[in-house]
């Protein structure tokens, strides 16, 4: 039997354990580079469960390459694919696979509203008759509200990484407001970044 995409986040694998099949999920972010750190993460993992992995970018097969390179010593074990074109991407999804869009807010930069809607239900029908998942992320504030509101709306689940504001300097947290069981998470899950891997602070989760 399947089990999706195990995390390997210790104290995240408390809420969630893993990514289940046939999902679609949101991931959320600022400007920082946290939001491709973990999607990056999981699609490592996502090779050893997975029978195929392509991670679809907006940056160059370098820049990725580099960039997976540091965080996670090794180069990447899944297929990068530099692709603007939203037409084809959906030819990336197969039986028992995992697609990352990153990033999808700016790759979807100049579509319509009806164009976002129309490419998730079809990631949705597609992800759901393969036992496949899709991962995305996307920047807040890049988008349309109306359209970061639905694409909010159609995924399955939702991980938002977010910072905040303290009297000795600024936290990170990540909060799950959606998830694939039809529950949401209360909890803020704080976590510190050491420059290459994320580290859940289990000592700190509501503030």
């Amino acid at each position: 039997m399947r089990m999706g995409i195990p995390i390997h986040i210790t104290g995240l694998n408390e809420f969630i354990p893993d990514i289940p099949d046939g999902t679609l999920i949101l991931v959320e972010g600022s400007i920082d580079p946290i939001a491709s750190i973990f999607v990056q993460q999981l699609a490592n993992v996502a090779t050893e469960h997975k029978d195929s992995v392509s991670y679809i970018t907006s940056r160059t097969n370098e820049e990725v390459t580099e960039m997976v390179r540091f965080h996670h010593k090794d180069p990447p074990s899944f297929t990068v694919v530099e692709d603007p074109s939203y037409l084809h991407w959906k030819d990336y999804l197969k039986l028992n696979s995992l697609l990352v869009i990153d990033s999808f807010s700016y790759l979807v930069l100049d579509k319509s509203m009806l164009e976002v809607r129309q490419m998730l239900q079809e990631f949705l029908r597609m992800s759901r008759q393969l036992e496949a998942i899709v991962l995305l992320t996307m920047e807040q504030g890049m988008l349309d509200p109306k359209i970061e509101i639905t694409v909010a709306h159609l995924a399955d689940g939702i991980f938002h990484f977010m910072t905040r504001d303290t009297s000795v300097g600024v936290a990170h947290l990540i909060r799950i407001p959606k998830w694939v069981t039809g529950t949401s998470f209360d909890e803020n899950i704080y976590y510190k970044f050491d420059g290459r891997r994320i580290n859940v602070d289990l000592r700190a989760r509501v503030r």
